[in-house]
């Protein structure tokens, strides 16, 4: 792996999201109607989008996670449900409608990865993340950002290019 960790400070800026709780095998499905619902909302209210679609994931137990073996880890592909927000950063705050939640993120600190490959290979970017930034003294909060930066169905699996942004617990 020649993954590159930084800490950087960063606002994410107005957003719109949505909720969601998915197991793994709905998540493409489920992202691409979310996704889909919120760029035509966004566009509907005269805004654009400032940056690209990301998930944020919540509850994150790194200790857990990343201490899982290959098998445990293949369970959870069929067992396990992801508490995320899909969404998507817009030019300008707007005042969201239903399951279409406003937010706005302003600068903070984050440990900064960029995968490159399928998403499911990401958990060894994670696990050296987390690792890099415990031994630079850093403790991560209990949540993880991937910003998507290319459509999986535009480019091949080794080209999927995934950023991660795990906000320092401060």
């Amino acid at each position: 792996m020649n993954a590159k960790f930084e800490i950087i400070e960063k606002a994410i800026g107005p957003v719109i999201e949505i909720e969601e709780q998915t197991k793994v095998m709905s998540m493409p499905a489920t992202f691409g109607r979310d996704y889909k619902r919120i760029m035509d909302y966004i566009a509907s209210q005269g805004a654009e989008y400032s940056d690209m679609p990301y998930a944020r994931y919540l509850d994150m137990d790194w200790e857990k996670e990343l201490g899982k073996g290959k098998l445990a880890m293949f369970f959870d592909v069929f067992t396990k449900t992801w508490h995320y927000y899909a969404g998507i950063p817009s030019s300008k705050p707007l005042p969201g409608e239903g399951r279409l939640k406003f937010s706005d993120y302003p600068k903070r600190r984050y440990a900064r990865a960029v995968h490159y490959g399928p998403y499911q290979e990401s958990g060894k970017t994670y696990k050296a993340l987390y690792q890099w930034a415990g031994s630079q003294g850093y403790t991560l909060a209990n949540e993880a950002i991937e910003f998507y930066v290319n459509d999986p169905s535009e480019v091949s699996k080794e080209e999927i290019e995934t950023i991660i942004l795990i906000p320092l617990d401060e």
